[in-house]
């Protein structure tokens, strides 16, 4: 069973953000590994550990050679190799023009199954998997909590509203998976450094035109109000002031 999960590299949640005149400054980002995407490479290696095959990662990026050292983590989860597209002004908050580079590298591959998070945690699209499936002409099953593979067909489950969802399909498939699918595994010492061995290559791709809605604008969020400290000679008389504030000018009860 041979499976590519795409990874897709997003901001460090410790980055300092910052936005000049509107447009969002990225320069002193670092970068990691999407978390949705790592229960895919769990769910991945998993299915390579009982089925057997390979594990393929493929990530799109720009040419910062900085993100590799947290590809090569997953590499210690499982997986067996690495192919690292590389593109001018890559930028991650276009989905059709990235799926479109990475349904092209997918298919060059001969592959079973196609896993990868249900959406990256910087823009928050959930497009992209859906749109490499629809390009490559395969099944979709997005938002998969518990996936099975039995001789060909996939059974999932995915939340949805009040219940529970059962979908099965046959393979090849893209599934995109959610936070409760698995947990993702500590590699040992001994993965890690089997990891420095394993295939990593960089591919040069031409940017993409497309049509994808684009960011006019970038903002933070406005500054809060400061809060009012309430006097009174006791406890009492400061709870009577804060309801008839809560009435009067909140008007909230």
């Amino acid at each position: 069973m041979n499976i590519a999960v795409l990874i897709k590299m997003v901001p460090d949640t410790e980055s300092k953000l910052e936005v000049n005149d509107g447009a969002l400054n990225d320069q002193n980002f670092k970068y990691m590994v999407n978390p949705y995407d790592e229960f895919a490479v769990e769910q991945a290696v998993q299915f390579k550990e009982a089925e057997g095959g390979k594990v393929t990662l493929l990530s799109l990026f720009s040419e910062d050679n900085s993100i590799d050292t947290d590809l090569r983590k997953m590499l210690a989860i499982g997986a067996d190799e690495i192919v690292v597209l590389r593109q001018e002004g890559y930028r991650g908050d276009k989905p059709l023009a990235n799926a479109k580079a990475l349904s092209d590298a997918i298919k060059e591959l001969d592959v079973d199954l196609v896993l990868c998070g249900i959406q990256g945690i910087d823009y928050y699209q959930a497009a992209t998997g859906t749109m490499v499936a629809q390009m490559l002409g395969m099944p979709n099953i997005s938002g998969v909590t518990s996936l099975e593979y039995n001789s060909g067909t996939l059974k999932a489950k995915r939340q949805i509203e009040g219940g529970l969802q059962t979908v099965e399909t046959s393979t090849p498939a893209v599934i995109t998976c959610q936070k409760d699918m698995n947990k993702v595994r500590f590699p040992a010492l001994k993965d890690i450094m089997m990891s420095k061995r394993k295939p990593f290559e960089n591919k040069n791709v031409d940017s993409i035109d497309s049509n994808d809605a684009v960011t006019s604008k970038s903002s933070l969020p406005p500054a809060r109000d400061g809060g009012e400290m309430i006097d009174g000679e006791n406890a009492e008389d400061k709870v009577n002031k804060l309801i008839e504030k809560l009435k009067m000018e909140a008007k909230v009860i």
